[in-house]
């Protein structure tokens, strides 16, 4: 039996049980720790947490084998957790949905995306950049990050850096925190902070999402990681579509899915993001290009590749 974690509550306890008197084996997907995302909202103290932890700690010991998403989760699954049972590394790859994308398929994309008919002609010209930003709009990713990068970044190219190109920015997703940041967005438009910025929200079928990452200059991402040691699907979609990526790094397991300078940039603070939009940006500047290469290049490292190479020789499916 192979089970995905999280969610942890109650599904390790159910899978164990099962599995105990059915005399099958288990094996654990784990793509994060579920006490992790629930420390985000209760705080890493709580008794809750505490508890949440004990549980996938105890029922981890059931399982006949691991699979985790990044080395540096199967570090912690062997240290913290004590397992004995094998853990190997099966990272993520994007799905067949995701690829980069001719210059015709993404002027025809373009065409019939209402929400940037306004920029079609700047944009197929490269005077206004496309970046793309997707979330669930939850606590673990800080967007007032990207908006005082997205508020200095306009600063910049209105007064000592004014061959820098305007941006159209499209964020997708739905969420909680959504409202609140539609608020912000509107507080500095009319405060003039985006003077060379234009944010749009969205939601998008999965075919729409992949032609906009496929039609996009940058991606961006805000994943911090609730655990350090999980990483985000959506810079694996980015790549998928041979989109290079700037994104939140600050956490053990980033160096795993992105090459510094080669298919993406790093940063850990709203200035650090603001300088590598600056940098990529410019049009002296042929590191946007650069970064573009590594993230086709990239593209090519599939879901069959790894899944054969792991998991299938694990379940006897490949010699």
């Amino acid at each position: 039996m192979l089970v995905q974690n999280p969610p942890s509550i109650p599904t390790l306890l159910v899978v164990s049980l099962v599995c105990f008197f059915r005399g099958t084996r288990l094996v654990v997907d784990w793509h994060n720790f579920g006490y992790s995302i629930l420390a985000l909202k209760l705080g890493p103290n709580h008794p809750m947490v505490q508890v949440s932890k004990l549980y996938e700690m105890t029922f981890a010991k059931a399982a006949n084998a691991n699979f985790t998403v990044t080395n540096a989760m199967a570090k912690v699954l062997k240290s913290d957790f004590v397992t004995k049972a094998p853990v190997l590394t099966l990272h993520d790859r994007p799905a067949d949905l995701y690829q980069p994308l001719a210059n015709s398929e993404r002027i025809a994309f373009l065409q019939r995306y209402p929400l940037l008919a306004e920029h079609f002609n700047p944009i197929v010209d490269g005077k206004v950049r496309l970046v793309v930003s997707s979330t669930s709009w939850t606590a673990d990713e800080d967007f007032g990050i990207f908006l005082d990068a997205l508020c200095s970044y306009s600063a910049s190219a209105t007064s000592s850096h004014p061959q820098l190109p305007e941006l159209a920015v499209v964020i997708t997703g739905k969420g909680p925190q959504k409202q609140y940041y539609l608020d912000k967005i509107k507080e500095l438009r009319s405060g003039d902070s985006l003077e060379m910025v234009n944010i749009y929200t969205d939601w998008l079928s999965f075919e729409d999402y992949a032609l906009l990452l496929g039609s996009a200059d940058l991606g961006v991402s805000l994943h911090t990681s609730s655990s350090g040691v999980d990483l985000p699907m959506k810079v694996v979609d980015m790549f998928g579509a041979g989109l290079p990526v700037a994104g939140w790094s600050n956490f053990a397991a980033w160096p795993e899915l992105v090459t510094e300078n080669v298919n993406g940039r790093g940063f850990s603070s709203a200035e650090g993001l603001a300088d590598i939009l600056r940098e990529l940006f410019d049009p002296d500047s042929e590191q946007l290009s650069h970064l573009k290469k590594g993230a086709r290049l990239e593209s090519k490292r599939r879901w069959g590749g790894e899944w054969d190479n792991i998991a299938g020789k694990l379940f006897g499916l490949v010699s």
